[in-house]
Protein backbone atom coordinates (compact mmCIF):
# COMPACT_ATOMS: atom_id res chain seq x y z
CA UNK A 1 0.00 0.00 0.00
CA UNK A 2 2.96 2.97 0.94
CA UNK A 3 4.68 1.65 -2.66
CA UNK A 4 1.69 2.04 -4.18
CA UNK A 5 1.08 5.44 -2.61
CA UNK A 6 4.15 6.56 -3.08
CA UNK A 7 4.16 5.87 -6.90
CA UNK A 8 1.63 7.79 -7.21
CA UNK A 9 2.61 10.98 -5.05
CA UNK A 10 5.68 10.39 -7.93
CA UNK A 11 3.68 10.28 -10.66
CA UNK A 12 1.76 13.32 -9.73
CA UNK A 13 4.79 15.03 -9.27
CA UNK A 14 6.69 14.50 -12.92
CA UNK A 15 2.91 15.09 -14.38
CA UNK A 16 2.72 18.46 -11.86
CA UNK A 17 6.16 19.67 -13.40
CA UNK A 18 5.60 18.67 -17.59
CA UNK A 19 2.26 20.43 -17.00
CA UNK A 20 4.20 23.58 -15.97
CA UNK A 21 6.75 23.34 -18.49
CA UNK A 22 4.07 22.86 -21.36
CA UNK A 23 2.47 26.02 -19.83
CA UNK A 24 5.50 28.04 -19.46
CA UNK A 25 5.96 26.91 -23.49
CA UNK A 26 2.50 27.75 -24.46
CA UNK A 27 2.94 30.95 -22.87
CA UNK A 28 2.93 34.20 -25.28
CA UNK A 29 7.06 35.37 -25.07
CA UNK A 30 6.22 38.10 -22.59
CA UNK A 31 3.87 36.08 -20.07
CA UNK A 32 7.34 33.60 -20.63
CA UNK A 33 9.93 36.38 -19.94
CA UNK A 34 7.81 37.99 -16.83
CA UNK A 35 7.86 34.35 -15.34
CA UNK A 36 11.64 33.80 -15.92
CA UNK A 37 12.53 37.22 -14.46
CA UNK A 38 10.48 36.57 -11.67
CA UNK A 39 12.46 32.78 -10.84
CA UNK A 40 15.35 33.86 -11.17
CA UNK A 41 15.24 36.71 -9.12
CA UNK A 42 13.25 34.42 -6.66
CA UNK A 43 16.16 32.16 -6.88
CA UNK A 44 18.79 35.17 -6.18
CA UNK A 45 17.13 36.89 -3.38
CA UNK A 46 17.30 33.70 -1.60
CA UNK A 47 19.41 33.64 1.67
CA UNK A 48 22.88 31.71 1.60
CA UNK A 49 22.72 30.77 5.17
CA UNK A 50 19.73 28.84 6.60
CA UNK A 51 18.30 27.61 9.33
CA UNK A 52 18.09 24.17 9.80
CA UNK A 53 20.59 24.83 11.31
CA UNK A 54 23.11 23.18 8.68
CA UNK A 55 25.84 23.82 10.91
CA UNK A 56 27.49 26.33 8.96
CA UNK A 57 28.69 29.45 9.86
CA UNK A 58 30.90 32.34 9.32
CA UNK A 59 30.52 35.55 11.85
CA UNK A 60 33.59 37.10 11.12
CA UNK A 61 32.44 37.41 7.22
CA UNK A 62 29.08 38.48 8.07
CA UNK A 63 30.57 41.25 10.16
CA UNK A 64 32.93 42.23 7.23
CA UNK A 65 29.34 42.32 5.05
CA UNK A 66 28.00 45.00 7.67
CA UNK A 67 31.19 46.94 7.10
CA UNK A 68 30.98 47.07 3.23
CA UNK A 69 27.26 47.93 3.60
CA UNK A 70 27.91 51.00 5.79
CA UNK A 71 30.78 52.19 3.63
CA UNK A 72 28.37 51.73 0.41
CA UNK A 73 25.68 54.07 2.49
CA UNK A 74 28.56 56.72 3.34
CA UNK A 75 29.87 56.71 -0.61
CA UNK A 76 26.04 56.91 -1.40
CA UNK A 77 25.49 59.81 0.89
CA UNK A 78 28.82 62.07 -0.66
CA UNK A 79 27.60 61.29 -4.39
CA UNK A 80 23.87 62.50 -3.70
CA UNK A 81 25.58 65.40 -1.61
CA UNK A 82 28.09 66.00 -4.19
CA UNK A 83 25.27 65.53 -7.41
CA UNK A 84 22.69 67.86 -5.89
CA UNK A 85 25.38 70.83 -5.94
CA UNK A 86 24.55 71.17 -9.93
CA UNK A 87 20.86 70.21 -10.09
CA UNK A 88 19.70 73.65 -9.08
CA UNK A 89 22.12 75.33 -11.97
CA UNK A 90 21.98 73.05 -14.94
CA UNK A 91 18.78 70.95 -14.12
CA UNK A 92 20.26 68.36 -14.87
CA UNK A 93 18.52 65.36 -15.80
CA UNK A 94 21.51 62.52 -15.43
CA UNK A 95 22.37 64.13 -11.96
CA UNK A 96 18.71 63.74 -10.14
CA UNK A 97 18.49 60.31 -12.23
CA UNK A 98 21.90 59.29 -10.43
CA UNK A 99 20.72 60.69 -7.07
CA UNK A 100 17.53 58.81 -7.24
CA UNK A 101 19.59 55.47 -8.22
CA UNK A 102 22.43 56.57 -5.01
CA UNK A 103 19.43 56.74 -2.89
CA UNK A 104 17.87 53.67 -3.64
CA UNK A 105 21.64 51.71 -3.20
CA UNK A 106 21.31 53.50 0.73
CA UNK A 107 17.66 52.10 1.20
CA UNK A 108 19.14 48.79 -0.14
CA UNK A 109 22.33 48.41 2.26
CA UNK A 110 20.34 49.86 5.33
CA UNK A 111 18.02 46.86 4.98
CA UNK A 112 20.32 44.04 4.35
CA UNK A 113 22.40 45.56 7.38
CA UNK A 114 19.09 45.25 9.68
CA UNK A 115 18.43 42.07 8.04
CA UNK A 116 21.91 40.66 8.87
CA UNK A 117 21.64 41.48 12.83
CA UNK A 118 17.98 40.44 13.09
CA UNK A 119 17.81 37.27 10.86
CA UNK A 120 21.42 35.64 11.37
CA UNK A 121 23.01 37.80 14.74
CA UNK A 122 19.97 38.01 17.41
CA UNK A 123 18.48 34.66 15.70
CA UNK A 124 21.01 32.24 15.39
CA UNK A 125 24.06 33.80 17.20
CA UNK A 126 22.86 35.20 20.23
CA UNK A 127 21.24 32.81 23.10
CA UNK A 128 19.61 33.89 26.11
CA UNK A 129 20.89 33.05 29.53
CA UNK A 130 19.58 30.19 30.93
CA UNK A 131 16.49 30.29 34.16
CA UNK A 132 18.78 31.14 37.07
CA UNK A 133 21.44 32.51 35.35
CA UNK A 134 23.69 34.78 37.43
CA UNK A 135 23.81 38.60 36.84
CA UNK A 136 26.67 38.47 34.93
CA UNK A 137 25.43 36.50 32.28
CA UNK A 138 22.22 38.60 31.94
CA UNK A 139 24.31 41.91 31.66
CA UNK A 140 26.57 39.83 29.27
CA UNK A 141 22.77 39.24 27.04
CA UNK A 142 21.63 42.81 27.59
CA UNK A 143 25.10 44.05 26.00
CA UNK A 144 24.94 41.86 22.93
CA UNK A 145 21.13 42.90 22.49
CA UNK A 146 22.02 46.93 23.10
CA UNK A 147 24.67 46.77 20.57
CA UNK A 148 23.35 44.98 18.05
CA UNK A 149 20.43 46.80 18.43
CA UNK A 150 22.47 50.00 18.32
CA UNK A 151 23.55 49.21 14.75
CA UNK A 152 19.75 48.41 13.63
CA UNK A 153 19.40 52.27 14.38
CA UNK A 154 22.10 53.04 12.93
CA UNK A 155 21.36 51.55 9.73
CA UNK A 156 17.80 53.34 9.65
CA UNK A 157 19.26 56.88 10.34
CA UNK A 158 22.18 56.99 8.31
CA UNK A 159 19.70 55.79 5.58
CA UNK A 160 17.71 59.03 6.26
CA UNK A 161 20.63 61.80 6.42
CA UNK A 162 23.41 62.87 4.34
CA UNK A 163 25.10 64.37 7.39
CA UNK A 164 28.71 61.17 7.09
CA UNK A 165 28.47 61.83 11.43
CA UNK A 166 25.59 59.07 10.61
CA UNK A 167 27.14 56.34 8.77
CA UNK A 168 30.26 57.02 11.20
CA UNK A 169 27.75 56.30 14.07
CA UNK A 170 27.30 53.20 12.12
CA UNK A 171 30.48 52.31 11.82
CA UNK A 172 31.57 52.69 14.88
CA UNK A 173 28.66 50.43 16.01
CA UNK A 174 29.68 47.93 13.87
CA UNK A 175 33.37 48.10 15.25
CA UNK A 176 31.77 47.56 18.74
CA UNK A 177 30.75 43.76 17.91
CA UNK A 178 33.53 43.08 15.43
CA UNK A 179 35.97 41.86 18.63
CA UNK A 180 33.35 39.43 19.52
CA UNK A 181 33.37 37.29 15.92
CA UNK A 182 37.46 37.29 14.67
CA UNK A 183 38.62 35.58 11.55
CA UNK A 184 39.83 33.29 13.25
CA UNK A 185 38.01 30.81 15.47
CA UNK A 186 38.95 30.79 18.90
CA UNK A 187 41.04 33.84 18.39
CA UNK A 188 40.37 36.75 21.21
CA UNK A 189 36.91 36.35 20.53
CA UNK A 190 34.68 37.36 23.22
CA UNK A 191 31.52 35.47 23.11
CA UNK A 192 31.96 32.29 23.65
CA UNK A 193 30.01 28.87 21.95
CA UNK A 194 28.20 28.68 24.97
CA UNK A 195 26.77 32.12 24.38
CA UNK A 196 24.83 31.28 21.03
CA UNK A 197 21.81 29.86 20.40
CA UNK A 198 23.78 27.48 17.97
CA UNK A 199 26.01 26.00 19.76
CA UNK A 200 29.55 24.50 18.59
CA UNK A 201 28.88 20.63 17.55
CA UNK A 202 31.18 18.40 16.14
CA UNK A 203 29.73 18.80 12.75
CA UNK A 204 29.32 22.32 12.34
CA UNK A 205 31.35 23.71 9.72
CA UNK A 206 33.71 26.96 10.63
CA UNK A 207 35.47 29.12 7.55
CA UNK A 208 38.12 30.85 8.99
CA UNK A 209 37.67 33.97 6.40
CA UNK A 210 35.16 34.92 4.27
CA UNK A 211 34.77 32.89 1.22
CA UNK A 212 37.42 30.44 2.90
Amino acid sequence: MKNTTLAGIAVGTIAGGLLAVNVLDAAAPDVRSVIETARASIAVSLPAHCEIPCGIYDDHAEVERMRLDAMTMKKASAQIVALSKDVPVSSNGANLNTIARWAMIKEEHGRKLQHTVAWYFLTQRVKAPAAGSGDAAREKYHGQLAAFHRISVGAMKAAQDLDPAATDELLAAIDVIAPWYPAEKGAGAAITPEDHLALEEAGDVWRSRPGG
